[in-house]
């Protein structure tokens, strides 16, 4: 049976988890596959040989399926590389589903996906639907998810009316700094995010992301995060070398994806579970580094 969700499916220079997770979506066999990838870096020999075996990995479509590719020629970084992929997505697509080439989902987190972007799509609400839980039984009363603040992108869906207000240069940071304290949850998440971000806006210690600032646009836009009440989605990059965020064993993040139940039991209420809020801020967002050097900075 075709699968009528198109997927967005980033890839780079891991050819093993490439396969995986590949393999895990020719099972669903989407009507429409995009595939972007980032060109190798200058210098690397051996990263031109894993790119190379990775697009040969995903040019192996034996569905019925509308393939398109965007291949870069030059190296654009993450940020840069991964964010306008998602963009060059949403130019053709209302709706989809976004997958690294880390990011091994359950079946069943596809037709989750499926159904609520559907449901939700034209609640402005709703911003993201995430593939992963990392506080089991977070999500009370039966319900197949929850609503939050907290915004995974290990597996996820979205919509281009989201998308529309992504701008990985973030210039809501410098144009409204009595503002900022406005996007955090609680203190902890100040603490954090408060050198964080600057952090990643201007490139120091090495850093070159995309997601933190697609993170807070969702919050800047109040707008919530689906969290499912089992984690549909397993990083099952975590430790890997040659990933470029996930080199560190990160031991509490490898968590099993489990099957999700059907039909759905939808929240009664559109509210956030401050709860999920606080646990998740608590249990990801902790730096000792980051808390003196946000005590230093108020001295």
């Amino acid at each position: 049976m075709t699968y009528n969700t198109p997927i967005l499916f980033l890839v780079f220079n891991r050819p093993d988890t490439t396969q995986v997770v590949f393999n895990r979506i020719r099972e669903v066999q989407p009507a429409r596959l995009y595939i972007a990838a980032d060109a190798p870096r200058e210098g690397r020999d051996d990263e031109k040989l894993r790119c190379k075996e990775v697009k040969e990995i995903v040019s192996k479509v034996d569905w019925p399926c509308e393939v398109r590719h965007l291949y870069r020629d030059k190296n654009l970084g993450c940020k840069i590389a991964i964010s306008s992929a998602i963009s060059w997505f949403f130019e053709q697509e209302e709706q989809g589903i976004i997958l690294e080439d880390d990011c091994l989902p359950d079946l069943s987190f596809f037709p989750f996906c499926e159904e609520l972007l559907e449901r939700y799509k034209d609640d402005q609400r709703i911003g993201h639907i995430g593939g992963n839980c990392f506080l089991p039984g977070i999500v009370k009363n039966g319900w197949s998810y929850d609503f939050c603040n907290i915004t995974h992108i290990w597996g996820w869906a979205t919509w281009r009316r989201v998308w529309k207000n992504m701008d990985v240069n973030f210039p809501f940071w410098e144009k409204y700094p009595e503002r900022r304290k406005s996007l955090f949850c609680n203190k902890w998440e100040e603490i954090y995010f408060n050198s964080f971000i600057p952090d990643a806006l201007y490139h120091r210690h090495g850093l070159n992301p995309w997601g933190v600032f697609y993170y807070y646009m969702l919050r800047t836009q109040h707008q919530l995060s689906i969290y499912p009440s089992v984690n549909l989605v397993t990083n099952i990059g975590l430790g890997d070398p040659n990933a470029t965020h996930t080199t560190k064993n990160a031991h509490k993040l490898f968590v099993p994806s489990t099957p999700i139940h059907f039909p759905l039991k939808h929240p009664e209420y559109i509210m956030c579970n401050r709860e999920i809020d606080r646990k998740a801020v608590r249990n990801n967002f902790f730096s000792y580094k980051r808390l003196m050097r946000y005590i230093i900075e108020q001295l």
